[in-house]
This record gives C-alpha cells, sequence and structure tokens, in this order.
C-alpha cells in the first residue's frame, strides 16, 4: 500500500483547553524570560567594551529599540515553537500507526531552536570579540542601520521554518494558523520592546562623566600629518601623562575661561605646575612627555600659560592631540593620532643670535594667513611654506603666535610645516637611499634631518 509522509487530513486530536491555555501561558512567560536575558547581554558586552579612558560603545534610543525588537521577535518565535513542540509532543500516542507526521512536526522544532541558538551565540560572541580585540572597536563597524535588514531577513527565516513541517502537515489550513501566529507575535514583540530591564542612559552617564573628552564635547583639531604609537617616537619610551584643556559650552552662555584637567582632576595652571614636579621627582630617569589633548577653539594665552607651566616643571616635550582630516570613523576612535613638539622657553629664542639664519616670518591674524607679510590661503599654504624650505638651505622659520590666536590655527601651521619638511625629507631619501624617510635606519635617518631640520622659533 503506497501511503504517503503527509495526509490531507491526518487525524490529529483535539488538543484539550486546559492544555491548550497553559502552553500559551508557559510559552509567553519563557519568551519573556529570553527576552529579558537578551536584553541583559547586549548590556553586558557594552559594559565590557569600556576602557580605561572610560569610553563606551554608546547605542542610539533608535539602536536600542531596534534591538529590543529584534529580541523580542526572536524570543516569541522560539516561544511558539516550544508550544507548537508540546502540543504535537501531547497528541503522538507511543503505538499510533500514522504518527510520523507529528514526530516530524515535533522534531523540527526542537531541533530548530538547538541549531539556531548555537549558530546565534557564537555569531554574537564572535562580534563581541571583534570589538574587544580591536581598540574602539565599535566605532569601525556597526551593524546598525547599514546591516540592519540582516536581522529582518534572520527572522523572516526563522519563522518561516517554524511552519515547514506544519504546512507538510495541515495543509492550506496551516496557512490561516501562521497569519494568525504572525500577528499576535508582532503585537507582543512591540510590547515586549518597550520594556527595559537595564537603564541604559544611566550606565552611558555613570561612564562617559568621567571621560573628560565626551563631557565637555572635546573637539581636536583636524590635521593632515600626524605620528601613531607605532612610530619610532612611540609614547614606549616616554612617560605619558594626559591633560585635558576644554571649552565649555552651553546652550545659551559660553565660558571663554578654559578648564584644566590632569587625569580627572580639574586644576589651575600653579597647581599643574606643582603636580608636574612632583611627577618629575619621582620619575626623574624618564623623558617626559605630556600629551595634550586641546579643543580646536580654545586662545592661544591658555595654551601658552598651559606650556609655560610645563616649562617650569621641567618637560622636554609635549605630544598634542589631533584627529586626521580624511577619515573614516567617528572622531573618537582615533585616540593614539599626535603631533609632537619640543618645548622651548620663549626667553632663549630672544637670546638667540639669528643673524646667521636666512629667515621668513609667518603670521595668523584674525583670518589672515602671512608669509613674509604676503597674504597666503590656507589652502596654499602647504605649497608655498615648502618652497620657502627648500629654497633655503639655512633657514628658520618665525612664528608670530598671537594670543588670541585659536589652538585650530596654531597647530594647522606647526602640522603643515612639519608635512612640508617630511615631503622635502622623503624626496630626499628617496633619492640618497632608495627608501622612505620612515623606513630608514637611525642613523641615516639622522643624517637627513640634519639635513633637512625642523626649524621654527615662535615669537
Amino acid at each position: 500500500m503506497n501511503r504517503k509522509f503527509t495526509n490531507t487530513e491526518p487525524p490529529f486530536p483535539a488538543i484539550k483547553w486546559k492544555s491548550m491555555i497553559f502552553s500559551i501561558v508557559l510559552s509567553i512567560f519563557c519568551a519573556f524570560a529570553f527576552y529579558a536575558f537578551l536584553c541583559v547581554m547586549r548590556e553586558a558586552i557594552r559594559y565590557f567594551s569600556v576602557m580605561d579612558k572610560q569610553d563606551i560603545w554608546v547605542l542610539s534610543d533608535t539602536e536600542v529599540r531596534f534591538y529590543n525588537l529584534f529580541f523580542a521577535y526572536l524570543s516569541l518565535i522560539f516561544a511558539q515553537s516550544v508550544c507548537i513542540s508540546r502540543w504535537f509532543g501531547s497528541l503522538r500516542k507511543p503505538f499510533e500507526k500514522r504518527n510520523r507526521c507529528k514526530l516530524s512536526v515535533q522534531n523540527n522544532q526542537r531541533f530548530l531552536n538547538f541549531f539556531f541558538l548555537h549558530w546565534f551565540s557564537q555569531l554574537a560572541w564572535s562580534y563581541a570579540l571583534f570589538i574587544g580585540i580591536l581598540t574602539n572597536g565599535f566605532y569601525v563597524f556597526s551593524l546598525y542601520p547599514k546591516y540592519n535588514f540582516l536581522f529582518i531577513l534572520m527572522l523572516i527565516v526563522l519563522f518561516l521554518n517554524t511552519w515547514i513541517s506544519l504546512l507538510r502537515a495541515c495543509k492550506r489550513k496551516a496557512f490561516k494558523l501562521m497569519f494568525c501566529s504572525a500577528v499576535l507575535i508582532s503585537v507582543f514583540a512591540f510590547a515586549f520592546s518597550s520594556i527595559h530591564f537595564v537603564n541604559y542612559q544611566k550606565i552611558n552617564k555613570n561612564i562617559l562623566d568621567k571621560n573628560i573628552s565626551y563631557k565637555y564635547n572635546l573637539q581636536l583639531a583636524e590635521v593632515e600629518v600626524f605620528e601613531e604609537n607605532h612610530h619610532r617616537y612611540s609614547y614606549d619610551i616616554h612617560l605619558v601623562r594626559t591633560l585635558y584643556s576644554t571649552k565649555l559650552e552651553d546652550l545659551l552662555i559660553v565660558d571663554e575661561s578654559a578648564k584644566l584637567f590632569f587625569g580627572n582632576e580639574e586644576l589651575s595652571f600653579l597647581e599643574l605646575k606643582n603636580n608636574l614636579l612632583e611627577y618629575k621627582d619621582y620619575e626623574e630617569n624618564e623623558a617626559m612627555v605630556l600629551r595634550l589633548n586641546i579643543d580646536k577653539s580654545i586662545r592661544m594665552a591658555d595654551v601658552n600659560r598651559l606650556k609655560s607651566a610645563m616649562i617650569d616643571a621641567g618637560i622636554q616635550g609635549v605630544a598634542y592631540s589631533v584627529i586626521p582630516k580624511n577619515r573614516a570613523y567617528d572622531q573618537r576612535y582615533y585616540t593614539d593620532c599626535y603631533s609632537l613638539w619640543h618645548l622651548v622657553r620663549r626667553e632663549e629664542y630672544e637670546n638667540a643670535d639669528l643673524k646667521d639664519f636666512e629667515l621668513f616670518s609667518v603670521r595668523y591674524s584674525g583670518d589672515s594667513l602671512q608669509i613674509n607679510g604676503r597674504t597666503c590661503p590656507r589652502k596654499d599654504f602647504y605649497s608655498k611654506i615648502k618652497q620657502a624650505v627648500e629654497k633655503q638651505d639655512n633657514y628658520l622659520m618665525l612664528f608670530s603666535v598671537n594670543e588670541n590666536m585659536i589652538f585650530g590655527d596654531y597647530i594647522f601651521v606647526l602640522t603643515e610645516y612639519k608635512r612640508a619638511v617630511n615631503a622635502i625629507r622623503n624626496e630626499y631619501a628617496m633619492k640618497n637611499y632608495s627608501a622612505e624617510y620612515a623606513e630608514l635606519e637611525v642613523e641615516k635617518a639622522k643624517i637627513v634631518q640634519r639635513k633637512i631640520p625642523l626649524r621654527l622659533i615662535e615669537k
């Protein structure tokens, strides 16, 4: 006798109302518990993303709503699968001849849940590991909103898979049930997604209130050339301290005074000098270089006071934090970009004998940039300064720093000047050593530096 695996109307006995209601209530409870678990795990992954600089993977309110809705749908689809498996498990009799269809439905629900959970957990932890290994990885790769369609497709495929065996068993009768199921799941999903088991906004605030850059909306200067930690002037050979000088802006009131932080402690310039002296005595054998994170809108009067306090404390070098002008990611990703310079007292400049140098001056007054008294557009400054350095073997650049100049303009001049000198050094290195300047050995690099030095005096 030729019997098909599924019949058009298999003799499934009716499910008792008590058993049906109990299964539905149990499934909703399981869905709610699983939804809570997923939300807590998401916040756990975010919490483990916190770094020593008090930065955290921040999700916008839109992202949180989307992920909550995804978790809710996922939990309810699993709950539906558990409910179906329970119903068909109670219907199947041990020695029933035509029970293969019911057994298929039950097994399909069980194994679908198991395999999906295994795959999804592996994917989630791989993403979390990716964020953990890659510093600030959440600024590099984000699933929302660019890849949100993947989550939607995942839910559609999972939902339809729960009905494959039922469609084989019940044929057309299952379509009505599937439609009703989709409507009910959507209603419960939107209800679940409005429930927040963890106050993510409070977590963000507790972490980011300790982050000076985030708290004061620190805007670093954008530059074309910079150094990074893998450079030979790496911070690995220095004792690095972090200073923040920020401009506190409100919606209506603008405080023009700079706030100075050493670590997370707000200090005056005199207090800073005393603290630096203590650190200098403690680390007397170290070449101490401080990293300055300065808002690009700060006036140079405050920056010069900061530099004077550092010089008085015996600090020899400064690394100004910057960000690339042409960047692919959020500015907070670029935590290791800086511009390294030596600190020299102005009095030493004034007492220096400059008669043996070929001088050219640079001045930034208001929005006007001048080279030797001639106005120069910002976009042409690099080429003009490169020409000036190439023409004069024994040159000296005099940079007039007005106290009302903002730091963003100041660091623009410094970095463009360094970019021009580095370009000339590269040309010389390629011509004489057939290699770029950055790739030369230490001794050869020193020869190039003596041939094409960085000579700059601030006045």
